[in-house]
């Protein structure tokens, strides 16, 4: 069932500012648009619910893609299988802070695990919108003196930006084609029009909802961490 959570509660409750202006590459697909926005700073509680939203949402979409019909091969598979594993992590430590996903259930474009092109674009624009997000929050750490959060936002920034690249080769362009990350949000609340049509569905030719994986998924793709080389011993400098 759809979260009943409205689309103006939801930007309302997030604090995201009016009159946000277009940015980035991605104005012409699905209707979607990043933003930049000048406003207070979020709060922290709205910083990492915001967070878990994006990142059980990244969960979903890694899941869908594993189980998709993209044709991939074995080590972009297992690239997914890793991110899925990263992004599982981010969501579990910002549950441990506290942070409860604002929607539970999530919208994609049609055929966005069957066509390789298409999830190449719009994992790259959930990445993009993410590693902007990230920073946002950590200059918002930053400002208030919360040298553990800070460092620890901009850990997962990285992390995102690494799946940014990979996904990007997926598609067939060159990975590492910026000097520095995109700073596009002033507060990650400013991220919430870019992901919207994924959480309420409100994109054209977006279907669903696709649920979240199963505590069984999970476990599943954890007991290949081994062998796919990912190292869940790398902490988060909040818990060092």
């Amino acid at each position: 069932m759809k979260n009943q959570l409205s689309r103006r509660n939801f930007l309302k409750g997030a604090g995201a500012a009016a009159g946000a202006v277009a940015l980035a590459n991605y104005t012409s697909l699905f209707g979607i648009s990043t933003a930049f926005a000048q406003a207070a700073d979020d709060d922290t509680q709205t910083i990492i619910n915001l967070a878990a939203t994006a990142e059980l949402f990244a969960t979903t979409h890694y899941l869908a893609a594993i189980n998709g019909d993209l044709g991939l091969a074995e080590a972009q598979v297992n690239y997914l299988k890793t991110g899925f594993l990263a992004e599982q992590d981010h969501l579990e430590l910002l549950i441990s802070l506290g942070a409860t996903p604002l929607f539970t259930e999530f919208y994609v474009p049609e055929t966005l695990f069957s066509d390789v092109e298409l999830f190449s674009q719009i994992t790259e624009l959930a990445e993009t919108t993410f590693v902007s997000a990230y920073l946002a929050a950590t200059r918002i750490f930053a400002a208030a003196g919360a040298t553990a959060f800070a460092v620890t936002t901009a850990q997962i920034a990285a992390v995102e930006a690494e799946h940014r690249a990979l996904v990007r080769q997926i598609g067939g362009r060159i990975a590492n084609n910026i000097p520095y990350a995109q700073y596009q949000f002033n507060n990650v609340s400013d991220a919430v029009p870019v992901l919207m049509p994924f959480l309420d569905g409100s994109g054209e030719g977006f279907v669903g909802p696709v649920a979240p994986p199963t505590a069984d998924e999970i476990a599943a793709i954890r007991a290949e961490s081994e062998a796919l080389g990912y190292d869940n011993t790398v902490q988060p400098f909040a818990a060092m």
